[in-house]
């Protein structure tokens, strides 16, 4: 399935949504793990895989489970703000969100032996955390932009094979039933936004004459906003073996809701010699809902060869998710002669599988009377991801998506992270901490000019009571940088203005954390 994506704007994942549509988008994001978890492992950066003993920690390494020596209950609420500063020939917009959810819960029953050596104890857990929190809000626009969407729709009219009698609304067959990839050109056509020249091997799609002009000139407004998240629940069993050695395995099982609102706004600023019959206006919405779910197992070990050092390491085979998309458009067009159109899709439904990579995670520490220090790698490979049928479950068979399996193999390469964490006592009973997390997210350089850093840092403190309560306070920050096409005038047609012009896009994310926990 190839569905077209209005813009390139939202930081990475439209990008990708230019080249193959909204699936290639969700795929890749599914393939990064980007956790939340409690206040203290968000405070750390996330380096726990070394550590445990933290509800955050155990999925990141299941082994985190079999370092706790009581029993333990705790739940995390967060509240996150999203800044997203757009600059498209020069003018810089802003957009703002805000979203309040719970990003971790879970508890573990330690279940002890009474062995001096050998397996000293066993734990069984469950926890909940959230990934990859799609709520963001983004836009970008300009004005006097020599370019304009119908140069793109005239560009797939023309790669399609069909004449433009093909795509009338009352055509025979049903021009909705050509694939949704041709959704948008069956709204554009019969908006008026596309007229055709009769050649002998059929007709060739332009602009409507008044965009097809020299010296036309449009205000351009991009809004995307998306909303929802992956949710990761974790049965967890570990096991602490003579206090040295600490074992540990999950079954993963996620749920994934996501929600993506575009619009794409044009309004013709050019100036005519004439008055009548003009493009003037249009304002196009896109609305994707993707839902589904998916489930992996993870392995993972900590050692402690002595009380000051630490090692530990996880690995998490693919998540086989099974996703389904339901989506439609919506584009609302006007002249100045009076005509208006206000065209709707049908609704579309697809069903598809999404096997992510294995993840893998190393880590270190160091532990000191009154604190820690770690670091840990995680790597993942996102270009082994690929797509299955849904309704193929006796095989793997990829053939249906073989273009879109290799487009990720050829542009996707291994992604990187990197994240330090450290934790004093400065007093009985009260902890500080901080951390730093570097991700490069596994895209190609030269994937249409795009490039992403993700940068984050992060603060805490801790907070223990009597009767085994405590509290633990996070703020973390994050930064993404990215340059990507504000509108792709690309496709393969022989009608093109030019190349696509760039918006450079930055992107800040603040999140603050509290976790409230009982150790009994």
């Amino acid at each position: 399935m190839k569905r077209i994506f209005l813009t390139a704007i939202a930081v990475c994942t439209v990008a990708l949504g230019q080249v193959f549509g909204q699936s290639i988008s969700t795929a890749f994001e599914l393939s990064d793990f980007q956790r939340e978890g409690t206040a203290r492992s968000v405070a750390m950066g996330n380096a726990m895989t070394a550590l445990g003993g933290d509800m955050g920690a155990i999925a990141i390494n299941p082994a985190a489970s079999a370092v706790f020596k009581f029993n333990e209950f705790s739940f995390t609420p967060a509240v996150t703000s999203v800044k997203t500063d757009s600059k498209y020939l020069g003018v810089g917009t802003s957009a703002n969100r805000a979203s309040f959810g719970l990003a971790n819960i879970g508890g573990v029953a330690v279940v002890n032996t009474g062995e001096r050596s050998g397996i000293r104890s066993i734990s069984f857990g469950f926890a909940y955390n959230k990934h990859n929190n799609f709520n963001a809000h983004i836009k970008a626009g300009a004005d006097g932009v020599d370019d304009s969407y119908a140069w793109r729709l005239a560009g797939m009219a023309n790669k399609s094979g069909y004449n433009g009698s093909d795509f009338d609304d009352n055509a025979n067959p049903d021009p909705f039933s050509y694939g949704s990839y041709y959704w948008p050109v069956v709204l554009g056509w019969n908006g008026s936004l596309l007229d055709t020249v009769k050649t002998g091997s059929g007709d060739v799609f332009y602009p409507t004459s008044s965009i097809d002009v020299d010296g036309y000139n449009s205000s351009q407004l991009i809004s995307r906003k998306s909303y929802g998240s992956v949710g990761e629940y974790d049965l967890n069993f570990g096991m602490n073996i003579s206090d040295q050695f600490y074992l540990g395995m999950n079954v993963g099982m996620f749920t994934v809701w996501n929600k993506v609102e575009e619009r794409y706004a044009e309004d013709n600023t050019t100036s005519y010699s004439d008055t009548d019959g003009h493009f003037g206006y249009m304002d196009q919405y896109y609305n994707l809902r993707t839902t589904g779910a998916g489930i992996n197992l993870k392995f993972g070990f900590i050692w402690a060869p002595s009380y000051n050092f630490r090692v530990g390491a996880s690995v998490s085979t693919p998540t086989w998710y099974s996703l389904t998309d339901k989506y439609y458009w919506d584009t609302d067009v006007t002249f100045d002669d009076g005509y208006k159109a206000s065209l709707h899709s049908p609704e579309g439904v697809y069903d598809y599988r999404v096997n992510t990579p294995f993840h893998y995670n190393l880590g270190f520490a160091t532990v000191f009377k009154g604190g820690s220090i770690s670091v840990d790698y995680e790597g993942s490979n996102p270009s082994q991801t690929r797509f299955r049928n849904r309704h193929d479950l006796n095989n793997f068979d990829y053939s249906d998506f073989r273009a879109e399996n290799e487009w990720m193999t050829d542009n996707f390469k291994m992604a990187n992270k990197l994240r330090i964490g450290a934790e004093v006592y400065p007093v009985q009973n009260f902890a500080l901490r901080a951390g730093f997390q570097y991700a490069d997210n596994g895209i190609k350089k030269d994937l249409m000019n795009t490039a992403i850093q993700n940068y984050t840092g992060s603060f805490g403190v801790g907070m223990t009571f009597g009767g085994g309560f405590y509290l633990d306070l996070a703020v973390a920050a994050s930064l993404k940088k990215s340059t990507v096409p504000f509108l792709d005038t690309e496709p393969a047609a022989d009608y093109v203005l030019g190349n696509p012009t760039f918006a450079t896009v930055e992107r800040s994310n603040v999140k603050v954390l509290a976790t409230f926990g009982w150790r009994f």
